[in-house]
């Protein structure tokens, strides 16, 4: 089946179901890019409140749970800088490269560059993923350690 043959209702509705796909892969973004300002602003509260216990006993462990909390930090601003997402397409070649085109082979085109852009993007996600579960678990480790450090002291 080549492109003239396609039946407009499938290629509209494959375009539809593509397109809310990458939005939602956006709001997936965003929303762990929350996560991830907000475990630094956590660890920011946790760093504050946690010099104010400060005691020179057991000042090992001390600085073992804030390396741990600065770790968390680290890691939870890379998450939020990790590289920027694919959008596509710029609406400047967007409208300069296909505004004579056939609508189906427009449509089509999209929907490539649609896909492309979502797994490119979900490369990113992922790996965004693992640095905010990492930074859970050096919050966490650190928390309890801080704690510990609190009852031994």
């Amino acid at each position: 089946m080549n492109e003239d043959t396609y039946p407009p209702e499938t290629l509209e509705l494959i375009y539809n179901e593509v397109k809310d796909a990458l939005n939602t892969q956006f709001q997936s973004m965003d929303g762990l890019n929350t996560k991830a300002s907000v475990i630094v602003g956590f660890v920011g509260v946790i760093i504050g409140i946690s010099l104010n216990l400060y005691s020179d006993e057991k000042s090992h462990l001390f600085i073992g749970s804030m390396l741990l909390f600065l770790g968390a930090a680290f890691l939870s601003f890379f998450a939020y800088k990790v590289k920027s997402y694919r959008r596509d397409p710029e609406p400047r070649a967007l409208t300069i490269k296909y505004l004579r085109e056939d609508d189906k082979k427009v449509k089509k085109k999209l929907i490539d560059n649609f896909i492309q852009s979502y797994e490119d993007n979900k490369n990113r996600i992922e790996k965004k993923v693992k640095c905010i579960n990492y930074s859970l678990t050096f919050l966490f480790i650190g928390l309890i350690v801080l704690i510990s450090s609190i009852i031994v002291g």
